[in-house]
């Protein structure tokens, strides 16, 4: 990205910020309503030159520059609209409208390569999209997470950032305070560093249960994803949200197929 727009994105994000501030947070109903929309949620891991060696999770996490760039030119050609977190919520959860044929774009972890292979393709063509970072691993040893410095800057270019835990552990498998400790500090962590409301939420490996869903929405999560496919989403199951694994290798044709049977 050019210096001056990362000037103007800069200066946009911070009239962003203002404006947010002299809103009122937003926040569940306390009565649930019973709305449903077909709005597709899509998850990628990793976006760049595929691994030489192919672990047992490699090859499906890393989808390849060019089948990116391909299948996010299919989306724009195609009509869709990438939304965000808040867009969603406030359109499941108030009523509010979303533009036609409505996308969530994800990203889960945290890699360094989404600011610097993903960003420039969506950002070429207008689409946000949500991070969902392990907070543990942020400018840790292996460099091919991001750092802070980065999170930031993939924040400011138009990114929403979310949490994805402390330590990407099974939360079901833990006991209620080790699963809290998960959730509230991963939260805490990112809005300290950020500077801005970290109100969504990715269960590592898409594990939860009726207690962990019930842990998120008390540490303030206003959505979380899993990992169940399916593009019908529940206004009354905010935190169990379904969504779409796009795997690495995938064509253009089976991609579009996902998107067109949710249309």
């Amino acid at each position: 990205m050019c210096p001056v727009d990362r000037i103007v994105l800069a200066l946009a994000a911070a009239w962003t910020a203002v404006t947010t501030a002299l809103l009122p947070p937003p926040q569940l109903p306390h009565r649930l309503p019973d709305r449903t929309l077909n709005v597709p949620i899509l998850m990628y891991h990793r976006v760049g030159k595929l691994p030489a060696v192919v672990g047992p999770y490699s090859a499906g996490l890393t989808v390849s520059t060019s089948a990116f760039d391909a299948q996010m030119e299919w989306l724009h050609r195609n009509g869709f609209h990438a939304i965000t977190p808040l867009q969603l919520f406030d359109a499941l959860e108030w009523g509010g409208k979303l533009p036609p044929r409505p996308v969530l774009i994800t990203f889960d972890d945290g890699y360094a390569d989404v600011l610097y292979n993903a960003e420039p393709i969506l950002h070429r063509l207008g689409m946000p999209a949500v991070a969902f970072v392990i907070t543990d691993r942020v400018s840790g040893a292996d460099a091919s997470f991001l750092t802070w410095s980065e999170l930031r800057d993939l924040e400011r270019d138009g990114f929403t950032i979310g949490s994805h835990t402390v330590h990407h552990r099974d939360l079901t498998a833990m006991s209620t305070a080790q699963a809290w400790y998960e959730l509230e500090h991963s939260r805490a962590a990112l809005e300290e560093r950020l500077g801005v409301p970290v109100d969504w939420f990715a269960y590592p490996a898409g594990a939860y249960d009726a207690t962990v869903a019930s842990l998120a929405r008390r540490a303030g999560y206003l959505l979380a994803v899993t990992t169940q496919p399916g593009t019908v989403q529940f206004a009354r199951d905010p935190l169990t949200l379904h969504r779409d694994e796009i795997l690495g290798g995938e064509r253009v044709a089976t991609f579009a197929a996902l998107l067109h049977s949710a249309s």
